[in-house]
């Protein structure tokens, strides 16, 4: 298996997300501060808050994404471990966030985070959850926009190839959904669009039927290294 990671991508999100995190609260603290000294300037001191808010609250997601591990990337890197050579994975470089390259083509891989027995039913996309506590409630629940965000992803993908390859053996660009989460259970009977769990994953790939695969110098030109002779 090749890997390919945009690690300059990996360090500037996460750098900036520790930014936002933690200077929004270093904002916040200052506010507080100010409060003690000036209780007659709110105006100033709520600015203070709100700036470090935004601030924080914009961080936080971005700290989930770029700076915990394991990343996403290093999840897929994991469940795809031992496939051989023919195999190759790009991780935020290709216009869709990740992306696997193998026999059966190229496909963008679309990661999801819920739990529950997720299925395709009626022409719409929905999962059941149980009941944990008191402070969540099960039932079914909608899965919005998962068809229109596969979609999304692949033309995301495929425009980048035609940027850096052209249109010449440019194999079809397909999409499969991946189900990171350990407590889902995936049901895709008729569904329009690809979905796995990523402890699936590696199996699902090897056996796609063979079509039309990236080449070794298409790679070398996508990994940014000139092919070889």
């Amino acid at each position: 298996m090749r890997h390919y990671l945009d690690t300059g991508k990996v360090r500037l999100y996460a750098t900036l997300s520790r930014v936002l995190s933690f200077g929004g609260m270093g904002i916040m603290g200052i506010g507080l501060v100010v409060s003690f000294r000036q209780t007659t300037r709110l105006d100033g001191v709520l600015g203070l808050f709100l700036a470090g808010m935004i601030a924080s609250q914009l961080g936080i997601p971005m700290r989930n994404r770029w700076d915990r591990h394991p990343r996403t990337d290093e999840l897929l890197d994991r469940a795809l471990k031992g496939l051989d050579a023919r195999f190759a994975i790009f991780h935020y470089s290709l216009g869709a966030s990740h992306a696997v390259s193998c026999p059966a083509g190229i496909f963008a891989l679309l990661p999801r985070f819920e739990d529950g027995a997720v299925e395709y039913r009626d022409g719409k996309w929905q999962r059941t959850v149980q009941r944990r506590g008191r402070l969540r409630r099960g039932g079914v629940r909608r899965i919005e926009g998962l068809d229109r965000q596969a979609l999304a992803e692949a033309h995301r993908l495929h425009n980048r190839l035609l940027k850096r390859l052209g249109q010449a053996d440019l194999p079809p660009v397909d999409t499969l959904v991946v189900f990171l989460h350990s407590a889902a259970e995936i049901r895709s009977d008729g569904a329009p669009t690809r979905v796995v769990h990523l402890k699936k994953l590696k199996e699902t790939l090897r056996r796609l039927p063979k079509g039309q695969a990236l080449s070794d110098s298409q790679l070398a030109m996508l990994a940014g290294h000139p092919a070889e002779a």
